[in-house]
């Protein structure tokens, strides 16, 4: 059976991440450009598979979505996170996604909307005119305090710090954890089969550390009653026909608070910086701003009238996805693009490269939002929240809270870059940079609108 063409040798190394902080994404990007809709590349004698085609993208996580896993990925971040909605596989995923859905219905998004409205105003309101502020601490900041109030009806501003260190020191980890999962299942599998109720194996510290940080809001809202996503939780613990353990809560806390705001304070950094490097884009956001809004904060019947700010999120994702890849195993043989992938085989499908794809994309390293109005590439050419059964649940809730965040503070702050050292993306659970990106805060002349 012939493989798809791909790199040999030394040079797979780079999938590792030996070389450099960005090894990894340059390897994925290079050895997709080079070889075609369908690479492959063998590595610790182990066969990988990277996808770079919408058509075939969608094969994967849409139309044959049934004859895909979660790859081995899952594994590692279940020692985080435990068994919960972003690392189960059907069915047992479908019915944990049915409990939750409610907390992410229209309605429900319009009553979040107001939240992450009134949370960025007390954020706006704490920036100081002439000082430095390190861009990835203070988004994270931001939607921690967005995602707590929003989902669990809890203050996490004092947590924010506690919280940053957490992730910070499961980042640094992950970076050589990620790539060394595709070989090292094995360990963790057999650790859960003796130990199922067992420490995080990789992370032990930092996971009871979260369950320290969520132990009171848990205490304090037993009786809690709404459609949030820690009031559904409580509710079906004690009304459900197969009702939820303590352990199934927190680990779904734990889930929602982390991929809750890490993602959309992520895609806010890039945002942010990109802004920054393109004064046309930050006039045309301000002007919007200053028109729709006015002095008053957002509502969700705002967001219409906010559609370049929308287009200015949405090609921030484009260039810097929350999650550099995604990764499948077919449960059976197979066929994609003319190439049969063999069962248990890792498919990796990745936002990034296939968003930067020059196939899809003119100039597809620029910052252009204005894209957004005159293409619609294939839907799979773009899907930083993933598709399928499988979706980000919270893909509305990041957009509007993106949109919110992105117009209101345009409406007052300029965020001007401090530090002109070029950053770069750094693989790992999420998409990060490499460096921090510090920006100077300096306050608007916003005009009199008449």
């Amino acid at each position: 059976m012939q493989a798809p063409p791909g790199p040999r040798g030394r040079e797979v190394l780079g999938f590792l991440g030996i070389g450099s902080v960005s090894a990894t994404i340059e390897f994925l990007e290079r050895t997709a450009r080079r070889y075609g809709p369908v690479s492959s590349f063998r590595i610790l004698n182990r066969r990988i598979y990277l996808v770079d085609d919408a058509d075939l993208i969608k094969e994967i996580l849409v139309t044959q979505q049934h004859n895909f896993v979660r790859d081995r990925g899952a594994t590692l971040l279940r020692e985080l996170v435990g068994d919960g909605l972003i690392t189960r596989d059907e069915p047992l995923h479908r019915e944990r996604r049915r409990i939750l859905q409610p907390a992410f219905h229209h309605s429900q998004i319009a009553a979040y909307a107001r939240i992450m409205s009134a949370e960025t105003a007390e954020f706006s309101k704490q920036l100081t005119p002439g000082t430095v502020i390190d861009l990835r601490k203070e988004m994270r900041r931001l939607t921690l305090s967005i995602a707590g109030a929003a989902l669990f009806g809890a203050d996490f501003r004092s947590s924010a710090d506690q919280v940053a260190s957490v992730l910070q020191r499961v980042i640094a980890r992950s970076r050589w954890l990620a790539p060394l999962a595709t070989f090292t299942e094995f360990v963790p599998l057999l650790y859960r089969r003796f130990f199922p109720h067992g420490p995080s194996l990789f992370f032990p510290k930092e996971r009871k550390e979260l369950e320290q940080i969520i132990a009171p809001i848990l205490e304090q809202r037993r009786a809690a009653t709404g459609k949030d996503v820690l009031s559904l939780l409580l509710a079906y613990r004690t009304g459900g026909d197969d009702p939820f353990t303590t352990e199934d809560i927190r680990n779904e806390v734990v889930t929602f608070m982390l991929a809750g705001h890490e993602t959309t304070a992520s895609a806010l950094t890039w945002a942010w910086y990109l802004i920054a490097q393109h004064p046309q884009v930050e006039h045309k956001l301000q002007a919007e701003a200053d028109r729709v809004l006015g002095d008053r904060e957002p509502t969700m019947d705002d967001l219409p009238q906010l559609k370049y700010t929308s287009l200015v999120f949405q090609e921030a994702m484009r260039l810097y996805p929350p999650a550099l890849a995604f990764a499948r195993r077919p449960k059976q043989p197979v066929l994609l693009g003319g190439y049969v992938i063999p069962p248990n085989a890792s498919v990796f499908v990745s936002p990034y490269v296939t968003q930067r794809n020059p196939r899809y994309f003119d100039r597809p390293e620029s910052f252009e939002p204005e894209r957004w109005e005159t293409i619609a590439p294939p839907k799979f050419a773009y899907f930083p929240f993933g598709g399928g059964a499988k979706m980000c649940i919270g893909e509305s809730f990041a957009k509007t809270e993106g949109v919110i965040v992105l117009a209101m503070l345009s409406r007052r702050w300029r965020l001007v870059l401090a530090d002109t050292a070029n950053v770069g993306p750094a693989p790992g659970m999420l998409l990060n940079p490499n460096r921090p990106i510090l920006v100077r805060v300096e306050e608007r002349m916003v005009p009199v609108l008449v």
